[in-house]
């Protein structure tokens, strides 16, 4: 049986991870800021990737405060699941209003799935504390590495140069417009 004290080295580690990769999210985003400010939908994938990264900060402050009940613990995490969850859904909202370019551009950024799987799994877990299963904290591992590898594909994502359509075939090209013939 596990306890929530065996996991404060995972803690640890995932909210330095998260704390260095909201950082490098600020790097990003700041080296795109023109383009990015120019487009709604570029500004709430930089939220949702946010969310994304401090999500499991939240989690490993949750469980590093010492000498808590496991299902004190686990009501903390679904309370920091289902708020994350609605800042999630919030930011759905403002992706739904968006032009027809602007769709089209952040259509990489829409994981709805992921952004689902990451807080039911938070939620779970805090569920199953709650419930007194300690084992439910098996869960945080899956959620925080979905977290962290869909957050870095978004902030990837911010770095590359804006897809521009090649003329004739509608296919899109990064890089500024060049032609793909002379790469």
């Amino acid at each position: 049986m596990t306890t929530s004290a065996d996991w404060q080295n995972f803690a640890v580690m995932s909210g330095g991870a998260s704390g260095a990769l909201t950082g490098l999210l600020f790097v990003a985003v700041s080296l795109n800021a023109s383009r990015i400010a120019r487009h709604a939908g570029l500004r709430a994938s930089a939220a949702q990737t946010l969310v994304l990264f401090i999500a499991p900060l939240v989690m490993a402050a949750i469980l590093l405060v010492p000498g808590q009940a496991d299902w004190v613990l686990g009501a903390e995490l679904i309370a920091a699941g289902l708020v994350t969850s609605m800042s999630l859904l919030s930011i759905g909202r403002h992706k739904r209003g968006l032009s027809d370019d602007d769709k089209r551009l952040v259509s990489i950024f829409d994981r709805r799935d992921t952004n689902v799987v990451v807080m039911l799994l938070f939620v779970a877990a805090g569920a199953l504390l709650a419930a007194g299963t300690s084992d439910g904290l098996y869960l945080l591992l899956p959620a925080t590495i979905v977290a962290f590898v869909s957050g870095v594909l978004n902030a990837w994502i911010f770095l590359l140069p804006p897809l521009e359509k090649r003329p004739g075939d509608g296919s899109d090209l990064p890089g500024g417009g060049e032609n793909a013939d002379s790469a």
